[in-house]
């Protein structure tokens, strides 16, 4: 049988959870509101979702990740005042997790389009380069757009590839995977006549498979979506801290420094050429 409470115990019971509730108010108010500050879910930790397969942006290496992405993130945490933490989902997942605050912001060259800044608020853009077709000899592609109709073309799923694919590789036959490995590894097995990538990783491809000769023979500028980082909407705090972040790690030559380190066979760009991007409308 359950004991009845003296008068005086049950005061003392009363203290102590009126107590023990103020400290725990007090401690998630001064959590929350450090983490208000800085426009993220925990004080002092930027909590960062990203892909790891996609070379030379997100990708892991004897356990760890690496790339351009994760590097520069780290670097404009920093200059936030902010530890990183990370979380790998697959590319098509992470705008809808990032508003469902499974974490702060997004960092995985994502595109800003209009369809995506209807899900996600970004910062200013931070790399801007080329897209392209990544094929092997006797695939019948070349650099005239004409030469993709009626081929299977894959596609990261999700991707301004994805989302361009009736304009940028008109009457191809679009073929969709959730992470680059499966998509490249179907090229290889000749799936699909072609990988309508970003440049860079494209480069990267061709170079893990050197008996296939891969090349990319037909490219087209993405200088109207250049990547930027993806917020939850309406969190204008941590895109302000972002922007001010990015220019900070341009002027300071820290983006220049890791864009010649990650992408060697890209030109370089120009001081009138680097970021903050502004993205078409």
């Amino acid at each position: 049988m359950r004991k009845v409470p003296t008068r005086r115990t049950a005061l003392l019971a009363i203290a102590l959870a009126a107590a023990s509730a103020a400290g725990c108010g007090s401690g998630a108010e001064a959590g929350a509101g450090g983490g208000q500050a800085e426009g993220v879910a925990k004080a002092g930790v930027l909590k960062v979702g990203t892909t790891n397969n996609v070379r030379p942006y997100a990708y892991a290496e004897n356990g760890k990740l690496t790339g351009f992405e994760i590097e520069l993130m780290d670097a404009a945490a920093q200059r936030i005042g902010l530890r990183t933490s990370y979380v790998a989902l697959d590319f098509s997942a992470l705008l809808p997790a990032v508003n469902n605050r499974q974490f702060d912001v997004v960092s995985a060259a994502v595109g800003i389009t209009p369809q995506r800044r209807k899900v996600v608020d970004f910062s200013d853009g931070y790399l801007a380069g080329y897209l392209g077709v990544l094929a092997a000899p006797g695939s019948g592609i070349t650099s005239d757009a004409a030469s993709v109709r009626g081929k299977r073309i894959a596609v990261l799923q999700g991707s301004i590839q994805d989302a361009n694919a009736g304009k940028f590789v008109p009457g191809a036959e679009i073929v969709r995977f959730p992470d680059s490995n499966s998509a490249d590894l179907a090229l290889k097995n000749r799936r699909v006549d072609g990988f309508f990538n970003d440049f860079e990783p494209n480069l990267a491809i061709a170079k893990k498979y050197p008996g296939l000769r891969l090349s990319q023979p037909f490219t087209v500028p993405s200088t109207d979506h250049p990547a930027g980082w993806g917020v939850r909407k309406g969190n204008s705090v941590l895109v302000g801290k972002l922007n001010g972040a990015l220019k900070q790690v341009v002027a300071d030559g820290t983006w220049l420094r890791l864009y010649k380190k990650y992408f060697p066979e890209s030109p370089v760009p120009g001081a009138d050429q680097l970021p903050p991007y502004t993205a078409k409308a």
